[in-house]
């Protein structure tokens, strides 16, 4: 089993400035490590092609990429986690990230199972002194692929004790039964106010039910990403970057603006 894949998740054909930066960084960073282009069947990559003459697109079914919703939903399922099976760690790197510097085998020997950057009460309408609500951030995060696979199995295992337990109670049919489990959005109808935000998904509801799985601690998620509060992180962190952040462009700006070229401006 090699060590980790970098998945570079986007649906447009003709990324903004700030979203080439964004990939051209990952690429100058981490293009020692295996990269992959996930984006919708059909897409013309010749733009990322003409960036990363090697770049190699894994194309899957546009739906996953219709909503917002649709997109978080992609990072729940199962089949999305066996297509890199031969991964332990996958980096999921959305084009609104930035990578600082090659830590990658570093941060999976740590040994957490999820790994992303801190939130803060407010989420991004947080303060400065915003109290520290958890840790997860997905657009630049590092998942234990074999880890993940086993949650969700026993969450489909789950799943069909109920359908059975409910199928008789309520003389539901063995057809209904097998629908729901086929369907991937109402076998996580439990979780559908979370999986609006697969981050969510993972660090609270996964957290919660699986003591085991293991998500990094506040002061190695700092380590490891900025997203909010990134003045306040930097300090924390005394004045050293972390290995990548994301959201660079939209949040805090006036601070980015000295340790990554806005060119795109």
């Amino acid at each position: 089993m090699e060590a980790v894949v970098v998945l570079v998740f986007t649906h447009k054909a003709e990324p903004d400035a700030y979203e080439r930066l964004s990939f051209r960084q990952c690429f100058k960073v981490l293009g020692n490590h295996p990269i992959r282009l996930v984006c919708p069947k059909g897409m013309d990559v010749s733009v990322y092609r003409a960036m990363a003459p090697d770049v190699a697109p894994d194309f899957i079914d546009p739906k996953w990429f219709g909503t917002v919703r649709d997109y978080n939903l992609l990072k729940v399922l199962p089949w999305l986690y066996r297509r890199y099976a031969g991964y332990e760690f996958m980096l999921t790197y959305e084009l609104d990230a930035w990578v600082f510097r090659d830590e990658l085998l570093y941060w999976c020997d740590q040994g957490w199972d999820y790994i992303g950057a801190p939130w803060f009460k407010g989420f991004y309408s947080c303060s400065p002194d915003s109290p520290v609500s958890g840790v997860g951030n997905s657009g630049f995060s590092l998942r234990r692929i074999p880890k993940v696979l086993d949650v969700l199995g026993k969450l489909r295992r789950d799943k069909l004790r109920n359908l059975l337990r409910d199928m008789v109670r309520c003389r539901r049919t063995l057809w209904d039964a097998a629908q729901a489990l086929a369907s991937a959005r109402l076998f996580y109808d439990p979780f559908r106010g979370w999986i609006d935000s697969d981050d969510l998904f993972w660090s609270i509801v996964v957290k919660g039910q699986f003591p085991s799985f293991r998500i990094a601690p506040y002061e190695a998620a700092r380590a490891f990403s900025f997203e909010a509060n990134a003045r306040r992180l930097y300090a924390e962190c005394g004045e050293q970057l972390p290995f990548g952040c994301h959201k660079w462009a939209h949040l805090q700006p006036d601070f980015w603006r000295d340790h990554i070229p806005f060119s795109g401006e």
